[in-house]
């Protein structure tokens, strides 16, 4: 018995594994700590690395060749003769041209790879961004259900009373202990909702899913006073999608001349020394020429002005999806702003006043339980349909700052 005593004392001390402490983020913070965590983007920065690798292999000279030459093999049965050794280094160097041409592919490449990482981090950001706010419109919905169950177990309070003086009903007090229930029910939904999301906000940003998350951005924020048309037009010039789809037209171009270029020979110079003539140093000279590679050469150029079509109708598709995905998304957002400020005007006010003059009234007997419960009902719905409209103004925005960049 005493050492099952000793063995609990010994298992309750052990050190058990602290929870991680919550780790407060703002908007800016949280798309940060994504970019810099996040694999998909990792993996891409390594792509640049690889590129830039890739255009000093193709870039390089051929590597050169050094060999020993034996002349003069005897045979049985031939005449005999003196043998010599030599002994020499050969080097090809390409057409004029040619590995300037692969350099300037390689360095196309190597700005592909940049913008394949820019546009990554965009629609990382902008899937941040609609994560983060609406784990903050599932908070923000949270705190207004709790208010709500304060403000309901009040009224039932008072139906209480007023019951307990014959002046009103028990159905009074029925009528809101299912509003309670009904409330604490969507309480919970919610309380799940919040909870997923923060697990897809953790995932995001390359952590555990049960670190804790403290969201300090506020749902309210909206971006200071910018005019639309010139911030679109500013998002056009710099667009990762647009910019591909232009470099793929070049990246085609510079192929297509690259292919001209392999028409035209490769040169090969060597340096040779015979061992018998020690100091009579020999030069040669050689031609590599595609001369029946001609099937070859027809089908490089082929596949070069295909590549120059595709690349022309690919721009000419991304340029049009731009478009539509930036006018669809600039519609949506002026009417989630649009939705805000009918809110703000003065439903919100008009809402929170017929509210707290329909508890008055019904404190003082003036208003039944059944009008009162259809004004609480309304109240909480505006509020719950105006921190919806921030949130889709949020989300809006997001859609907005990566509009046409989701092209492949």
């Amino acid at each position: 018995m005493s050492f099952i005593i000793m063995l609990f004392f010994m298992l309750s001390s052990w050190p058990q594994e602290q929870p991680a402490p919550p780790l407060a983020l703002t908007l800016e913070q949280a798309v940060e700590l994504a970019s810099q965590q996040n694999p998909s983007l990792l993996a891409l920065a390594r792509e640049i690395e690889t590129a830039q690798g890739q255009t000093l292999v193709d870039s390089a000279l051929p590597e050169a060749e050094v060999g020993l030459e034996l002349a003069g093999l005897n045979f049985p049965g031939a005449r005999q003769v003196e043998q010599e050794t030599s002994f020499g280094v050969a080097q090809t160097i390409p057409f004029p041209g040619k590995l300037k041409l692969r350099a300037t592919a390689g360095r196309l490449i190597e700005a592909e790879a940049r913008l394949r990482l820019q546009k990554a981090r965009l629609l990382l950001a902008a899937e941040v961004r609609k994560v983060y706010f609406r784990s903050l419109f599932h908070q923000k919905t949270v705190e207004i259900l709790l208010k709500n169950l304060d403000l309901l177990q009040e009224i039932q309070k008072n139906a209480m009373a007023r019951y307990a003086l014959a002046a009103a009903p028990y159905s009074d007090i029925l009528r809101v202990r299912l509003e309670i229930a009904r409330t604490r029910n969507d309480l919970l939904a919610t309380g799940n909702d919040l909870k997923v999301s923060r697990q897809e906000l953790a995932l995001l940003l390359g952590l555990k899913g049960e670190t804790p998350l403290v969201l300090t951005s506020s749902l309210e924020q909206q971006p200071a006073d910018w005019k639309l048309e010139e911030w679109l037009a500013r998002k056009r010039e710099l667009s990762p999608s647009l910019q591909l789809a232009r470099l793929r037209q070049e990246l085609a171009e510079v192929f297509s001349q690259i292919v001209l270029k392999n028409r035209w020979p490769d040169f090969s110079l060597g340096l040779f020394s015979p061992s018998k003539k020690l100091g009579a140093t020999g030069l040669s000279f050689g031609l590599s020429y595609p001369l029946f590679s001609r099937k070859r050469l027809t089908g490089e150029k082929i596949l070069a002005e295909a590549e120059k079509q595709k690349a022309l109708f690919a721009s000419q598709a991304a340029e049009r999806f731009y478009e539509s995905r930036t006018r669809q998304a600039a519609s949506s957002l002026a009417q989630s702003l649009e939705q805000i400020r009918i809110f703000e005007d003065s439903l919100l006010r008009e809402t929170e006043e017929g509210l707290e003059k329909a508890l008055s009234d019904y404190r003082l007997g003036r208003l039944d339980s059944l009008n009162l419960m259809d004004l609480y009902r309304q109240a909480s719905l505006v509020r719950l349909e105006y921190y919806r409209a921030l949130y889709l103004y949020q989300s809006a925005l997001a859609d907005l700052e990566m509009a046409g960049e989701d092209y492949e």
